[in-house]
């Protein structure tokens, strides 16, 4: 194993707590519907993001908050929409609550994840280019758009270094790392799409982020956004596609023809034959100052419809065209819909992926299409390559037991394969506080633990629940199911000693001599007496702490403080991982990995810390036709 650099070590210290906090951060950069932001002190942004819609009553728009509670979203009324302001605001009784936002990137989330990574650049450049480049085959999308962006921009861009007037040497090109995020092409789909590639223009172009940029030095003008190399990368990804009219036509079959015509917009491509424009349908206008020379006036193709087709017409031509599954249901009359016999075509057409498939079961269980036997064995094929927890969201969407328990165990086996490798050489301990103080979130913590500990291995975790004082609990099944009836009985009540954990339980389970150990809090942190002393007894030299608040808004600092008196990390894990899908497994299995891997005479370790799985990452280079 690689081992880390002395000299980097202090520069380290710093970019790896930034990169920490990030990876474990939740709020999304972008959202696709509309939303409202307030004011919430003490989060990074000091906003939060709250789903919104809105209906007509009279000569006002009544707005409503969409709050998810158990299986059901309620509709909150929370005021009246105000146009006439700058920025759109939303006011009850002539007090503003919040500002409404239109769909689109959050420009607070998006500037603060920003300045986070100039902040790691500042701190080591080389560090910053191999965790983009590291970043492209993970599965946090909305990092992947940031630090595409910035490195497109950043002014480490190959160029000569000169001593009295002589070329000596040529710098690294750090910019090529964000062309290669742009432009290389994944089978997996962890590649950037378009609608990304979008997006990474559009968080150039927000102020904040521009502001960062000239701060750094990467721009001069002060009207326009610094843009580095983002316009080059998209016209060569542009060209690419021209060129290979295969590619550019399955991007229309896949839905993405006008995220394409944007791209093109933004970066002025010019195309080299009309062909282009016909492919996309898109006809040509003379620009005022009549610099266009291709396709003007030129007719297009009419858009595919299936208007008028019966409903046996529009399953021949599914199975014929193969159309994604988002661009068939686009193209389906109203008058037929979504009917067993269409969507037993695009299963057949393979129109649906296995991914749509999961997303679709409500809809599958309502046709009545999982009793049939080719359908129900691609669903449950399908159920056992899922790699996020979204399987557990749709469950409890669905009516049958059987289903819901298939979508619980896929869920849980995604979980197990994400920190699997993370977890080997790490013993994992879990406190959970039941006192008094948690009377009204014990519920919670409950909800939040059967998402995640199932996860872990059984024969390496310890799991107890403490007041004042400390009792393990048996989880007799690695499921779901199983973490629930194990904490079925616990109330809340009594005192707050989290050092009980330590000396009553985690105690009689130290770790191997070649294992770390990494400790779980689930509570309130509501202890205002040092715990330290206890921690140091057990012998259980934890090299971190993880800790869920719940509530998450928790003054409290006790285990904060304790770990920062251990002199070992306290990774926050906010409760919103537990509304996202895909955020469970990323965040639990990059916090791990985050875990400092712990140095000790004799010892032979096999487990890589993040840090040092960045460092052996090599730079991305250009794709060979770019």
């Amino acid at each position: 194993m690689t081992q880390l650099d002395p000299r980097r070590v202090e520069t380290l210290g710093p970019a790896e707590r930034i990169l920490q906090a990030l990876l474990t951060y939740n709020d999304h950069m972008y959202h696709g519907r509309p939303g409202i932001v307030a004011k919430a002190p003490g989060t990074p942004t000091g906003v939060v993001w709250k789903p919104v819609t809105h209906k007509v009553d009279g000569e006002q728009k009544l707005v409503y908050r969409l709050d998810k509670r158990g299986k059901k979203t309620v509709k909150v009324q929370i005021g009246v929409l105000d146009e006439t302001s700058q920025p759109v605001t939303i006011r009850q009784n002539g007090r503003v609550v919040g500002e409404y936002r239109r769909p689109g990137l959050f420009p607070e989330v998006a500037a603060w994840l920003y300045g986070q990574v100039a902040e790691v650049w500042k701190l080591d450049n080389d560090f910053a280019a191999r965790w983009a480049s590291w970043a492209l085959l993970q599965d946090h999308r909305d990092m992947k758009v940031v630090l595409a962006a910035f490195m497109l921009v950043q002014s480490r861009d190959g160029s000569p270094v000169r001593e009295d007037g002589e070329v000596l040497f040529f710098d690294d090109d750090f910019r090529e790392v964000g062309e290669a995020m742009c432009l290389i092409r994944r089978r997996d789909g962890k590649d950037l799409n378009p609608k990304q590639l979008v997006r990474v223009g559009d968080l150039l172009r927000l102020p904040g982020v521009a502001t960062i940029n000239r701060e750094l030095g990467f721009g001069r003008s002060a009207r326009n956004a610094p843009l580095g190399r983002y316009n080059k990368a998209v016209s060569k990804w542009l060209r690419h596609r021209e060129r290979n009219p295969g590619m550019l036509e399955g991007l229309i079959k896949a839905g993405f023809r006008t995220t394409v015509m944007k791209l093109a917009r933004q970066v002025g491509y010019k195309p080299e034959t009309p062909r282009f424009f016909e492919l996309l349908r898109w006809k040509q206008k003379q620009a005022g100052d009549g610099r266009r020379s291709i396709a003007i006036g030129a007719a297009v193709t009419a858009a595919e419809s299936w208007s008028g087709m019966s409903e046996a017409e529009i399953c021949q031509r599914i199975v014929e065209t193969r159309p994604n599954y988002k661009r068939a249901v686009g193209m389906l009359p109203r008058e037929i819909g979504l009917t067993r016999a269409v969507m037993a075509a695009m299963i057949e057409a393979k129109s649906v992926s296995d991914a749509d498939l999961i997303i679709l079961t409500p809809t599958l269980e309502d046709l009545g299409m999982l009793n049939i036997p080719a359908i129900a064995d691609r669903w449950t094929k399908a159920s056992e390559r899922v790699e996020n927890q979204r399987a557990a969201h749709i469950a409890e969407r669905v009516r049958s037991k059987e289903t819901r328990e298939k979508l619980e165990v896929a869920a849980e086996s995604a979980l197990k394969r994400a920190v699997a490798e993370v977890t080997r050489d790490l013993r994992v301990y879990v406190a959970v506080d039941i006192s008094g103080s948690m009377s009204g979130s014990i519920k919670r913590a409950k909800l939040y633990l059967k998402q995640f500990l199932q996860g872990f291995p059984a024969e390496k975790t310890t799991v107890c629940v403490f007041n004042t004082t400390a009792r393990e609990v048996s989880i007799k099944h690695a499921s779901a199911t199983g973490v629930e009836h194990a904490f079925r009985g616990f109330r809340a009540g009594g005192g707050t000693s989290h050092g009980a954990a330590f000396k009553q339980v985690f105690s009689k389970h130290p770790p191997t001599a070649d294992e770390d150990a990494l400790v779980f809090f689930v509570g309130d942190q509501g202890e205002y007496n040092s715990f330290a002393a206890e921690v140091r007894r057990s012998g259980i030299n934890p090299v971190a702490f993880g800790m869920l608040n719940v509530p998450a808004n928790t003054a409290s600092r006790g285990v904060e403080n304790v770990a920062a008196e251990l002199g070992i990390p306290c990774f926050p894990i906010g409760e919103a991982m537990f509304g996202d899908a895909y955020a469970v497994t990323r965040t639990l299995s990059n916090l791990i990995a985050s875990t400092p891997v712990g140095q000790r005479a004799g010892r032979t370790a096999n487990r890589v810390s993040l840090v040092e799985t960045i460092l052996q990452t090599s730079t991305l280079t250009r794709p060979t036709w770019a």
